[in-house]
């Protein structure tokens, strides 16, 4: 009958996928496809359904068969695995975080893919999952509830402990972070639109509104200068504001225009912290043709 080699090909797979050398297969072929499939389909159906139980279940599954296999249930096994992915992923992203190479997703993905394949290669070769301890009594048959419940007490502890260091490591970081600068420097008509009209009349004036946006971490002084990069004919001049942690400043400026010709308009932004020196942020230019 047609069912007979479907039944016995099926009891053969499931005994290789609960032996030892069948599950170190499993996890190390799914760890290589699902990061293969990242690569080749970012965002994809596909992508969520390898990616999903590459973060959230293969890493703490190869922590579990290093140091929690022997004596844990098979319900305990997959809550531990569940559990320990999380913090994995965590002090992954966190060493990312601190080293050169910086978090990204492809460096996220080959820490997950070292990591199940080294927490692999450690468990085959030197901590067997089903390995005994020495001077460690095999337990007897009426006591193993027993056991497995002082085992998930060490287990619940050691994942307490991991969860708090990997806390504390984290809020560290976020207290002493230097964030990023989000000040801005722009240039507008006095209508506030970016499509300035840059052919002006001798003897007129050009009008701009420029905007500073304090985006640093606290209250600075701003000085925006201003100068003619091809000729003093129209001038320079500097202008300076205190602005307080994510306020704007908006400055209106009118340019008289003597003379015919081009002139490239520079306005340069200066930023000062308290105490410390002024240091050029950026620059802006707009080119005028003037007749």
């Amino acid at each position: 009958m047609k069912s007979e080699p479907i039944t016995d090909f099926l009891d053969r797979a499931t005994r290789f996928s609960e032996s030892h050398n069948g599950q170190r297969l499993i996890v190390s072929a799914f760890s290589i496809l699902a990061v293969l499939i990242l690569l080749a389909f970012p965002g994809s159906v596909l992508a969520y359904i390898f990616g999903l139980p590459l973060i959230f279940f293969v890493p703490g599954f190869a922590l579990v068969r290093l140091f929690f296999w022997k004596g844990t249930s098979v319900e305990a096994k997959f809550v531990l695995s569940l559990g320990m992915s999380i913090l994995v992923v965590i002090l992954l992203g966190l060493l990312l975080t601190l080293s050169p190479i910086g978090l990204m997703s492809s460096t996220t993905q080959a820490s997950l893919i070292i990591f199940a394949l080294g927490a692999v290669a450690i468990e085959a070769r030197w901590l067997h999952a089903d390995r005994v301890g020495k001077g460690v009594v095999p337990v007897v048959q009426e006591h193993k509830e027993e056991a497995s419940g002082g085992k998930m007490d060490k287990v619940v502890v050691a994942m307490i402990a991991t969860a708090l260091v990997i806390s504390a490591i984290s809020f560290g970081l976020i207290v002493t972070a230097k964030y990023p600068s989000r000040t801005f420097f722009a240039m507008t008509d006095e209508n506030g639109s970016a499509d300035i009209n840059v052919n002006q009349n001798v003897g007129g004036n050009i009008t701009l509104m420029l905007q500073v946006k304090n985006g640093e971490s606290g209250a600075r002084t701003f000085t925006i200068l201003f100068q003619n990069w091809n000729s003093t004919a129209l001038g320079s001049w500097n202008v300076s504001k205190t602005v307080q942690k994510g306020d704007y400043w908006d400055y209106k400026t009118s340019i008289h225009l003597p003379l015919a010709g081009a002139f490239r308009l520079d306005f340069k932004l200066y930023i000062q912290e308290p105490g410390k020196a002024a240091i050029e942020y950026g620059e802006l230019h707009l080119w005028i043709w003037v007749g």
